[in-house]
Protein backbone atom coordinates (compact mmCIF):
# COMPACT_ATOMS: atom_id res chain seq x y z
CA UNK A 1 0.00 0.00 0.00
CA UNK A 2 1.25 3.60 -1.12
CA UNK A 3 1.28 6.62 1.30
CA UNK A 4 0.17 9.20 -0.78
CA UNK A 5 1.17 12.96 -0.10
CA UNK A 6 0.33 15.93 -2.03
CA UNK A 7 2.60 18.58 -2.17
CA UNK A 8 0.96 21.04 -4.30
CA UNK A 9 -3.13 21.30 -5.46
CA UNK A 10 -3.76 23.63 -8.28
CA UNK A 11 -7.42 24.22 -9.04
CA UNK A 12 -9.65 26.98 -10.79
CA UNK A 13 -13.55 27.45 -9.42
CA UNK A 14 -15.82 29.36 -10.92
CA UNK A 15 -19.76 30.76 -9.46
CA UNK A 16 -22.25 33.09 -10.62
CA UNK A 17 -22.49 35.91 -7.85
CA UNK A 18 -25.98 35.75 -6.30
CA UNK A 19 -28.69 37.66 -7.41
CA UNK A 20 -28.99 38.08 -3.39
CA UNK A 21 -26.34 40.23 -3.05
CA UNK A 22 -27.80 43.68 -3.28
CA UNK A 23 -24.11 45.29 -5.89
CA UNK A 24 -24.93 47.57 -7.48
CA UNK A 25 -22.41 46.88 -11.08
CA UNK A 26 -23.41 50.18 -12.54
CA UNK A 27 -21.33 52.04 -9.44
CA UNK A 28 -18.65 49.17 -9.52
CA UNK A 29 -18.04 49.87 -12.94
CA UNK A 30 -18.05 54.27 -12.62
CA UNK A 31 -15.51 53.23 -9.82
CA UNK A 32 -13.38 51.05 -12.15
CA UNK A 33 -13.86 53.71 -14.93
CA UNK A 34 -13.19 56.63 -12.79
CA UNK A 35 -9.19 55.24 -11.68
CA UNK A 36 -8.91 54.47 -14.98
CA UNK A 37 -9.24 57.71 -16.51
CA UNK A 38 -6.93 59.41 -13.88
CA UNK A 39 -4.74 56.63 -14.70
CA UNK A 40 -4.49 55.23 -11.05
CA UNK A 41 -2.20 52.40 -11.90
CA UNK A 42 -0.99 49.98 -9.33
CA UNK A 43 2.30 50.14 -10.74
CA UNK A 44 4.14 52.42 -13.85
CA UNK A 45 6.88 49.74 -14.75
CA UNK A 46 6.09 48.65 -18.17
CA UNK A 47 7.24 45.40 -17.37
CA UNK A 48 5.02 45.22 -14.11
CA UNK A 49 1.83 43.52 -14.71
CA UNK A 50 0.37 45.98 -12.35
CA UNK A 51 0.65 48.14 -14.78
CA UNK A 52 -2.96 46.77 -16.05
CA UNK A 53 -4.36 46.98 -12.51
CA UNK A 54 -6.18 49.91 -11.03
CA UNK A 55 -6.68 51.14 -7.50
CA UNK A 56 -10.24 50.81 -6.34
CA UNK A 57 -11.94 52.57 -3.72
CA UNK A 58 -13.86 50.61 -1.25
CA UNK A 59 -16.96 50.50 -1.27
CA UNK A 60 -19.97 47.97 0.34
CA UNK A 61 -20.82 46.65 -3.41
CA UNK A 62 -17.02 45.15 -3.30
CA UNK A 63 -16.95 44.41 -0.10
CA UNK A 64 -20.12 42.49 -0.66
CA UNK A 65 -18.69 41.05 -3.62
CA UNK A 66 -15.64 40.11 -1.35
CA UNK A 67 -17.38 38.74 1.09
CA UNK A 68 -19.47 36.28 -1.42
CA UNK A 69 -16.13 34.97 -2.52
CA UNK A 70 -14.80 34.28 1.23
CA UNK A 71 -17.98 32.68 2.47
CA UNK A 72 -18.64 30.65 -0.53
CA UNK A 73 -15.10 29.69 -0.70
CA UNK A 74 -14.94 28.72 3.01
CA UNK A 75 -18.09 26.40 2.29
CA UNK A 76 -16.50 24.84 -0.37
CA UNK A 77 -12.85 24.13 1.19
CA UNK A 78 -13.53 24.64 4.97
CA UNK A 79 -10.54 26.96 4.70
CA UNK A 80 -11.31 31.11 5.05
CA UNK A 81 -9.57 33.57 2.28
CA UNK A 82 -8.19 37.03 3.96
CA UNK A 83 -8.84 39.46 1.65
CA UNK A 84 -5.33 41.25 0.83
CA UNK A 85 -5.59 43.32 -2.01
CA UNK A 86 -7.97 44.64 -4.36
CA UNK A 87 -7.46 46.17 -7.93
CA UNK A 88 -9.59 46.86 -10.98
CA UNK A 89 -8.95 45.56 -14.75
CA UNK A 90 -9.58 47.43 -17.79
CA UNK A 91 -8.89 45.61 -20.93
CA UNK A 92 -9.59 48.43 -24.11
CA UNK A 93 -10.72 47.47 -27.14
CA UNK A 94 -7.92 45.81 -29.02
CA UNK A 95 -5.56 44.88 -25.77
CA UNK A 96 -4.38 42.37 -24.34
CA UNK A 97 -2.92 41.20 -20.91
CA UNK A 98 -0.13 38.66 -21.13
CA UNK A 99 0.79 35.61 -18.80
CA UNK A 100 1.32 36.80 -14.60
CA UNK A 101 0.96 34.97 -11.73
CA UNK A 102 0.07 37.20 -8.17
CA UNK A 103 2.97 35.92 -6.12
CA UNK A 104 5.26 38.22 -5.01
CA UNK A 105 8.40 36.36 -5.97
CA UNK A 106 10.35 38.58 -2.86
CA UNK A 107 8.28 37.91 -0.41
CA UNK A 108 7.03 34.91 -0.23
CA UNK A 109 6.02 34.55 3.92
CA UNK A 110 4.40 38.35 4.21
CA UNK A 111 3.14 39.17 1.07
CA UNK A 112 1.71 36.54 -1.59
CA UNK A 113 -1.34 35.67 -1.26
CA UNK A 114 -2.81 32.07 -1.81
CA UNK A 115 -5.79 32.13 -3.68
CA UNK A 116 -6.74 34.87 -6.18
CA UNK A 117 -10.26 35.78 -8.09
CA UNK A 118 -11.43 37.68 -11.07
CA UNK A 119 -14.83 39.22 -11.28
CA UNK A 120 -16.18 40.20 -14.66
CA UNK A 121 -18.26 43.49 -14.03
CA UNK A 122 -18.94 44.64 -18.02
CA UNK A 123 -18.24 42.40 -21.00
CA UNK A 124 -19.10 43.19 -24.50
CA UNK A 125 -20.89 40.36 -26.49
CA UNK A 126 -18.13 39.16 -28.61
CA UNK A 127 -16.53 36.64 -26.35
CA UNK A 128 -13.05 37.21 -23.99
CA UNK A 129 -11.28 34.83 -22.17
CA UNK A 130 -8.98 34.15 -19.73
CA UNK A 131 -6.15 31.45 -20.41
CA UNK A 132 -4.44 29.58 -17.92
CA UNK A 133 -1.09 27.96 -18.44
CA UNK A 134 -0.06 24.85 -16.77
CA UNK A 135 3.60 25.47 -15.13
CA UNK A 136 4.24 21.67 -13.79
CA UNK A 137 4.99 18.00 -15.04
CA UNK A 138 4.49 16.40 -18.72
CA UNK A 139 1.60 18.84 -19.01
CA UNK A 140 4.12 21.86 -18.89
CA UNK A 141 2.66 24.87 -21.22
CA UNK A 142 -0.50 23.67 -21.88
CA UNK A 143 -3.28 25.85 -21.69
CA UNK A 144 -6.97 25.97 -20.01
CA UNK A 145 -9.46 28.73 -21.60
CA UNK A 146 -12.03 30.03 -19.91
CA UNK A 147 -14.63 32.54 -21.21
CA UNK A 148 -15.42 35.61 -19.05
CA UNK A 149 -19.12 35.80 -18.00
CA UNK A 150 -20.91 38.95 -16.73
CA UNK A 151 -21.35 38.59 -12.71
CA UNK A 152 -18.81 35.34 -12.49
CA UNK A 153 -16.33 35.06 -10.04
CA UNK A 154 -13.42 32.81 -10.74
CA UNK A 155 -10.99 31.30 -8.27
CA UNK A 156 -7.66 30.16 -8.19
CA UNK A 157 -4.16 29.34 -7.11
CA UNK A 158 -2.32 32.45 -7.30
CA UNK A 159 0.71 30.82 -8.49
CA UNK A 160 -0.98 30.16 -11.79
CA UNK A 161 -0.05 32.08 -14.36
CA UNK A 162 -3.19 33.59 -16.62
CA UNK A 163 -3.46 36.22 -19.36
CA UNK A 164 -6.81 38.35 -20.95
CA UNK A 165 -7.10 37.53 -24.71
CA UNK A 166 -7.91 40.06 -26.94
CA UNK A 167 -10.84 42.33 -26.33
CA UNK A 168 -12.56 42.51 -29.62
CA UNK A 169 -15.76 44.75 -28.66
CA UNK A 170 -15.41 48.03 -28.94
CA UNK A 171 -16.21 48.98 -25.08
CA UNK A 172 -13.83 47.64 -22.74
CA UNK A 173 -13.67 45.02 -20.66
CA UNK A 174 -13.76 45.66 -16.61
CA UNK A 175 -12.83 43.17 -13.83
CA UNK A 176 -12.73 43.36 -10.24
CA UNK A 177 -9.44 41.27 -8.91
CA UNK A 178 -8.85 39.61 -5.83
CA UNK A 179 -5.97 38.54 -3.94
CA UNK A 180 -6.35 36.43 -0.27
CA UNK A 181 -4.40 34.55 1.64
CA UNK A 182 -5.97 31.32 3.44
CA UNK A 183 -5.90 31.23 7.29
Amino acid sequence: MFNKVSLVEQSILSTKVSKIVPVNYDKININILENYYYNNTQNTSEFSYLNNYYNLDFDKNIIWISDFIRDHYRLETKKTPLLLHKAAIVIPQGHQINYHHHIDDYDLENNSSDISAIITTKIGEKPSYIEFEYEQGRKKQMKHRKPLEQKEAIIFNSEIRHAFTKNFNHEPTLLLSFKFQLI
